[in-house]
């Protein structure tokens, strides 16, 4: 399934939301995964992001951290 760039940021984005929330409900990383796999499927980000989320969400940026992908490089 062909995922256009602006569609697959949107989906980050709403990943990235959902994290927030569930950390800020005390939900751990791996069943935070299964509840967006269950629901986005193959779209859902890996198990890795999740943890890598919810560490900085942890560490002082839960409720005020950028939702939003910065660019990498070797991302357009």
């Amino acid at each position: 399934m062909h995922i256009e760039m602006e569609e697959f940021s949107d989906v980050r984005f709403k990943h990235r939301a959902v994290t927030e929330f569930l950390t800020a409900e005390k939900v751990t990383p791996i069943e935070i995964h299964r509840l967006m796999h269950a629901f986005y499927g193959d779209q859902c980000v890996d198990v890795s992001a999740v943890r890598r989320w919810v560490r900085r969400f942890k560490c002082g940026e839960l409720g005020q951290a950028d939702l939003i992908d910065n660019t990498r490089s070797g991302q357009t």
